[in-house]
């Protein structure tokens, strides 16, 4: 198939995860859409199912499961492997970017966690000083470590493609994010427009890929962490389960509307298992290539890139915040939080603790994303067949 085709089914795939949402919701409602469904930026949940014991107690196995898989990978059937760690190149440092990024993430934070009067002005669009800075920390780490090679120092016109894609990315999820009565919300976003809002949003997710990439890039750094999931079973799915895969994604995202306690998590799966199972059958590399070969290495690291991401992320939002007498007050426009149904309890931060599963695969989506956009616009990227041959 060439490429011509292949862009031509990405794009319907594309479509029809936006068509799909939408015409379930209008098959439900009518033409008499309920007033806040589309409300941007959402402020408060909608209709959200309360706690459940039993399927909190399914989750948590999960959970528990996948715990061991990073920690004990041996209980899966993955083998030791040997790999000499990866040591830094003599003469290799930390960059002046990384200072750079740490002085303007240090007093970001300060400002933001201080509450302090007067600077609201500022405040309100802190997020995309803080999330690049903190790019700019991981960055120059990886340069450290690697001895000189990174997003920034080698492949700076790829970062700016991932931050461009980061933007389309999260705001798939957004769209998605309204047909599910909404598992997060920002409770401060009447603080400007509704245009502002979205502007100033979309402006600040531009750093929320390239933070992921940043970790995984970090990961990779550690010899003995980078391969310690290439030796694991070799697992090839057969094409009736991929085509059943992505007929129940394509069904889950036509129902979400009627059902969105009950397939809130597909919001997470459904546009991962949708572009992976597309690329696969269209020839185009994705990170669950490899597992087919028993290495499982790419897969998990950009998986676990947002656990570490989302934990930084939801902690410096979390500090934003005054809690008193369980009251919010806050300065930052951006903050979020949770109303996710069934398991909306044990919060660390302001994210439910099994709510950091779902990172998981919105860690994997950002690689699958990227590589998406990446076909789709002929970006050369490092996330390929080509740079993870010898992972």
């Amino acid at each position: 198939m060439n490429s011509s085709k292949k862009i031509i089914w990405i794009l319907l795939a594309l479509a029809a995860m936006f068509i799909l949402p939408y015409l379930g919701a209008f098959i439900q409602y009518g033409e008499d859409f309920p007033k806040l469904l589309f409300k941007y930026p959402p402020r408060f949940p909608l209709h959200k199912a309360g706690f459940n014991p039993y399927i909190f107690g399914v989750i948590s196995v999960m959970f528990v499961a996948v715990v061991l898989l990073y920690v004990a990978p041996g209980i899966y059937g993955f083998k030791k492997v040997t790999a000499a760690p990866t040591t830094q190149k003599p003469g290799s440092r930390l960059p002046k970017w990384f200072w750079i990024g740490l002085v303007i993430w240090s007093i970001s934070l300060v400002l933001l966690w201080g509450h302090f009067k007067g600077i609201t002005w500022f405040l309100k669009f802190i997020d995309i000083a803080l999330w690049w800075s903190f790019s700019m920390m991981i960055d120059g780490w990886v340069y450290q470590r690697s001895g000189g090679i990174s997003l920034m120092a080698s492949r700076p016109r790829e970062l700016v493609g991932i931050a461009f894609a980061s933007v389309m990315g999260w705001m798939i999820f957004e769209y998605f994010n309204f047909f599910v009565h909404r598992n997060w919300y920002y409770p401060n976003g009447d603080q400007m427009p509704s245009a502002e809002f979205l502007c100033y949003s979309m402006l600040a997710s531009t750093a929320v890929f390239p933070i992921s990439f940043e970790f995984y890039s970090l990961f990779n750094t550690f010899g003995n962490f980078r391969h310690k999931y290439s030796n694991g079973l070799k697992i090839v799915i057969p094409n009736w389960i991929k085509w059943g895969t992505l007929l129940v994604c394509g069904a889950s995202m036509f129902l979400i509307s009627f059902f969105p306690n009950q397939l809130f998590f597909m919001v997470w799966f459904a546009p991962l298992l949708i572009f992976a199972i597309i690329l696969e059958e269209l020839k185009i590399w994705t990170p669950f290539t490899l597992v087919g070969k028993g290495n499982w290495s790419p897969l998990l690291l950009i998986a676990l890139s947002w656990v570490f991401a989302g934990f930084c992320v939801e902690c410096w939002n979390y500090f934003s915040g005054d809690h008193t007498n369980g009251v919010l007050t806050t300065q930052n426009t951006l903050y979020w939080a949770y109303s996710v149904p069934y398991v909306n309890v044990a919060h660390v931060f302001e994210m439910p603790i099994l709510g950091y599963l779902g990172y998981l695969p919105y860690g994997v989506y950002a690689g699958i994303w990227w590589i998406t956009f990446a076909y789709l616009l002929d970006i050369p990227t490092q996330f390929s067949e080509k740079d993870h041959q010898n992972v």
